[in-house]
């Protein structure tokens, strides 16, 4: 059953079960099919054809999701676009991605340069239903442009069975049912915050969407308010929850809390278990080429396969894979491949790098690591991450996940940056406690025994606030352009 099929039997089971909260309303499930058909609707009047591409520039989470779904009703392919981009970028996608109508919300994307334009809060509803040729699995149903945290955007073509796929496999190695619901800060266009939603559609439960971050013990209590079970968010979420709560939280209606986009610390992960200990906690490995999920370690292994982002989901293969483009023994780093149905299907207009991404063992993801004997998934970052210093291996991860055991920093940030002598060198971005003060020789000193001599940064930069995505991911072009400076 794809995700439309899926709509259409949860309308009628749930019918006026919330489906999705946001700051402003509420949508049941029959709310929500209504909309994304109204849309859908106006969509086909305005010449939309089943395999066009419809671009959409919106922000809410309530207008996106029904964008989303209506674009999918009308048989087009939805491409989703970063509203923080600039007007040149996003014109730029626009072109890239030969889209036919563009769905915005806000005034200020009028001015773009395509055939058609469609405001969402002038769609009105309409009794007359068009025919809908609504889309397959084989279809196209999004082409998802990557953040671009180390360079240019590229666009990820994925299938409708991808999107479904991911959805349920995800939902059932969380576990998740109708009684489940999860809170989320992220926006509704990147991979994670679209993969959230088809994730508790699938469960039958709901998704309270809220703009903007929320911190500590004001989190917990807006997730009381909305009745919510469970959070969505990158380590920098859980992070500046548990990092400014003293006492425990035990309100047991609160009881899961995944975690995905970047490296989870192991401070974090027991500082967690101390301050939220009726959370179960999973760590979420996730490739925008896979439509979402990849791994997912389970709340049961957090302890014994600390650091780890758990096994693949699904009929879904991992690989190391080591210099020599062969399989890696356990424990040896290499790069990560993701192999079965799950994997996209082409960068778009890019053959050259379509194919130089993919290979014999799956997907080449640009990140290493290592698996160990249980088959379990290690993730020490991407190929910069790794490298060598006057001939001796480094980890930026490593790096991070000590300074971060200092428990002097907010966040951290560590990048590569060239040494005319060495190769390479580590520098380490931070951001202090409120409580702390910025000393460099402290902070070196501190390191002292608890890291390896080659590990210890060239330099320390502190920083107001580290730049990241909006799903938290640290923006690695950004970090460089600092370092250099």
């Amino acid at each position: 059953m794809n995700l439309l099929d899926l709509l259409d039997s949860r309308a009628t089971q749930y019918n006026q079960k919330a489906l999705l909260m946001t700051d402003d309303r509420t949508y049941s499930y029959a709310d929500f099919k209504s909309s994304a058909l109204d849309i859908a609707y106006a969509l086909v009047n305005a010449g939309v054809k089943h395999g066009d591409k419809v671009a959409i520039i919106i922000e809410s989470y309530d207008a996106f999701f029904a964008s989303l779904f209506a674009v999918w009703m009308a048989g087009a392919t939805a491409v989703p676009l970063n509203v923080s981009l600039s007007q040149n970028d996003l014109q730029s996608l626009i072109d890239r991605s030969k889209s036919s109508l563009l769905l915005y919300e806000d005034t200020k994307f009028e001015g773009f340069t395509i055939d058609k334009k469609t405001k969402i809060d002038e769609i009105e509803k309409t009794e007359i239903q068009v025919p809908l040729s609504p889309l397959a699995d084989s279809d196209i149903a999004v082409i998802m442009f990557t953040s671009g945290t180390t360079g240019i955007p590229k666009g990820v073509v994925q299938t409708f069975f991808s999107q479904t796929e991911n959805a349920y496999l995800t939902c059932e190695k969380l576990g998740l049912g109708e009684e489940d619901r999860v809170f989320i800060n992220t926006p509704p266009y990147f991979t994670s915050g679209l993969c959230h939603f088809t994730t508790m559609l699938n469960a039958g439960g709901s998704l309270v969407g809220s703009k903007g971050f929320v911190f500590g013990k004001d989190l917990l209590t807006k997730m009381e308010q909305t009745g919510s079970t469970g959070f969505g968010g990158a380590p920098a979420h859980l992070v500046r929850v548990v990092s400014t709560m003293e006492e425990p939280y035990t309100n047991p209606k609160i009881n899961f809390w995944m975690s995905s986009g970047d490296h989870l610390p192991k401070n974090i992960i027991e500082r967690a278990a101390a301050i939220l200990p009726h959370v179960r906690l999973f760590n979420v490995y996730g490739l925008t080429e896979v439509s979402g999920r990849f791994c997912i370690l389970r709340p049961e292994f957090t302890q014994t396969k600390h650091g780890s982002v758990g096994t693949p989901i699904g009929d879904m293969t991992a690989t190391v894979v080591d210099a020599d483009g062969n399989p890696a023994a356990p424990g040896e780093i290499g790069e990560i491949n993701a192999n079965g149905n799950l994997v996209f299907e082409a960068y778009l207009d890019m053959p050259e790098l379509t194919e130089k991404a993919k290979g014999p063992y799956g997907f080449r993801t640009g990140d290493f690591g290592y698996m160990d004997a249980d088959g379990f998934v290690f993730v020490e970052g991407r190929k910069d991450d790794i490298f060598k210093r006057g001939g001796e291996k480094v980890s930026t991860n490593k790096i991070k996940q000590v300074l971060l055991d200092l428990d002097l920093f907010k966040d951290v940030a560590v990048v590569a940056k060239d040494d005319m002598l060495m190769g390479k060198v580590p520098v380490a971005c931070v951001v202090m406690k409120d409580d702390t003060s910025f000393n460099r020789m402290t902070i070196l000193k501190a390191l002292r025994g608890k890291i390896e001599d080659t590990h210890i940064p060239a330099k320390i930069i502190q920083l107001d606030e580290i730049p990241r995505t909006g799903s938290g991911k640290a923006i690695m072009a950004k970090l460089r352009e600092i370092v250099e400076e």
